[in-house]
Formats: structure tokens, C-alpha cells, sequence
């Protein structure tokens, strides 16, 4: 019993001694090494952080000149967390973390393992720990234009640009309250660290001021949201008429126009001289 212990101990210890570094390509790429810990970056309560390892090496195994791992998975991962191992033989290695949807805001760690199944190759297996910041702070978004005026039952245009601040990719819902019956709802992607733009129509069908609210909703938590307030005032008198050309879309005949567009042309110019 006792040499059978001390040989498992020898085996756990050779495992180590032979494991060959492994190099992660996304979320950036770093070399890492058997026991390593590397910051991973920052996302939002229930978004997905991806890791990608390059199976691939060439040093170390049965003849000195590389092989390749055949797995990648997480373990010990907080409370709420879940995670999905790589396809085996997968190239690269994809492991994805998702973070619980209330998870408070902080640090976290997991343990990440690239596996040589059964040590078939002689690499060893490479085990890293990963940290990851959680911020419900992950999402910023402008509206333009802030105010418009438009006629009954026309719609009007606002550019909204969504800013995604964390290292996980994720998809936004666009939707407008405080307009009776409007019910768009526009879904757009935001890779990590970028900004993407769209166009959100909101139209009005009574004559009045309308003060929506615009909201940008995370798929991956409700958590992770932002909001701004427009205002759209609906007339059907002549200059609310060709104010409308400038921000949505009126449907008349083609020959018709450039009589529109001349509309537009001059509400800009009233408008600019406070009419």
C-alpha cells in the first residue's frame, strides 16, 4: 500500500515536470504555464467569458518535439457559475465561463485545466487559475436626435449607439416605452470592447407631446441595462408636416418626391430661424 502511495506521488510529480506550456489566443494572447494565474479581464453578471487555447505544441512530449491537447474545461467556479468545456480535439481549445445573472460585483477565480488525455502524448497536463472582474457598469449608449417633431402616425428615426465596456461579447434588446401602442422591440450584437450603431423608429398616432423612453437590455441579465428619456411632439399643421421629411419616413407617390424633400429643406431652414 505504501509503495503504491509513493508511486502515485512520484506520478503526480512527473506529470508536472513534463507539462508543456500552452498558449491562449483569446481573450489576448499569453503563454502559460502549469500553475500560472492570469487576469482575464471584466464582464457583466451573466455574460460569457470565452477562452481559447491553441492545442498545438512543439516541445516536450514522447519525442521532444511537441504533440497536441485534446481538452479544455473550468473548475471551481463560484457559486451560480457555469461553464462549457471545449469539443475534444477542438481547434483551438474553447472553454466558456458564464457568470451568475446576480453575481455582486468583484473578483473572481476558477481554476482552468488543458488536458493530454490519458497522457497519451507524454505533455502533461497544464493547469492555470483565471480571474475575472464582475461590474454591473458594462454598458454605456447615446440617443440622437434628443427631441423631434413629426406627424400623426409617421414614424421618427433615433441613431442609438451602444458602447459594450467588458471583455465579453454579448446582444442588446432595443425598446421604447411611454408611446401608446408601440411595441418595437430591435436586437442587436456588440462584440467586447466595441461600439455598434442602429437606427430605433418610434411612431406616434395622436396629436400630442410624447416623452418615451428608450431602453437597451442585455440578453445575458437583466442587470445589465441603460435607459434615456427623448422627447416627440405630433402635429398635423403644415410646418409639423415638413418638419416629419427630416425624421422618419412619409409614403406618397414617386413623382411627388422632390416636393417632399424640398419640405424638408425648408423646415430646416424655419426651424433654425425659430419657427
Amino acid at each position: 500500500m505504501r509503495a503504491k502511495v509513493i508511486f502515485l506521488i512520484m506520478l503526480m510529480f512527473s506529470a508536472i515536470a513534463v507539462a508543456v506550456p500552452v498558449k491562449m489566443v483569446m481573450p489576448f494572447e499569453r503563454t502559460l504555464d502549469n500553475g500560472n494565474e492570469v487576469f482575464l479581464g471584466t464582464i457583466g453578471p451573466g455574460q460569457t467569458m470565452e477562452i481559447r487555447i491553441e492545442p498545438m505544441v512543439t516541445a516536450g512530449g514522447i519525442y521532444g518535439n511537441g504533440g497536441q491537447y485534446d481538452i479544455a474545461e473550468a473548475a471551481d467556479l463560484p457559486a451560480g457559475w457555469s461553464s462549457t468545456p471545449s469539443a475534444l480535439y477542438g481547434k483551438p481549445l474553447q472553454v466558456k465561463i458564464t457568470a451568475d445573472k446576480d453575481a455582486p460585483e468583484g473578483e473572481y477565480k476558477s481554476t482552468i485545466n488543458v488536458v493530454d488525455e490519458k497522457n497519451g502524448e507524454q505533455l502533461g497536463n497544464v493547469t492555470f487559475f483565471a480571474k475575472i472582474n464582475v461590474t454591473w457598469d458594462v454598458l454605456g449608449m447615446d440617443v440622437t436626435p434628443p427631441q423631434a417633431t413629426t406627424g400623426p402616425e409617421q414614424p421618427t428615426e433615433f441613431m442609438i449607439t451602444i458602447t459594450n465596456k467588458g471583455s465579453a461579447s454579448d446582444t442588446y434588446t432595443v425598446s421604447a416605452t411611454g408611446v401608446k401602442r408601440w411595441e418595437f422591440v430591435k436586437s442587436i450584437y456588440v462584440p467586447a470592447r466595441s461600439s455598434r450603431t442602429i437606427f430605433y423608429e418610434i411612431t406616434g398616432y395622436e396629436e400630442e407631446t410624447y416623452t418615451p423612453t428608450i431602453g437597451v437590455v442585455s440578453v445575458s441579465s437583466q442587470n445589465i441595462h441603460a435607459e434615456k428619456n427623448v422627447s416627440i411632439t405630433v402635429r398635423s399643421d403644415l410646418l409639423g408636416d415638413f418638419k416629419a421629411t427630416n425624421h422618419g419616413v412619409l409614403l406618397f407617390p414617386v413623382f411627388e418626391a422632390p416636393i417632399y424633400a424640398l419640405a424638408g429643406i425648408i423646415a430646416a431652414v424655419l426651424g433654425s430661424i425659430g419657427f
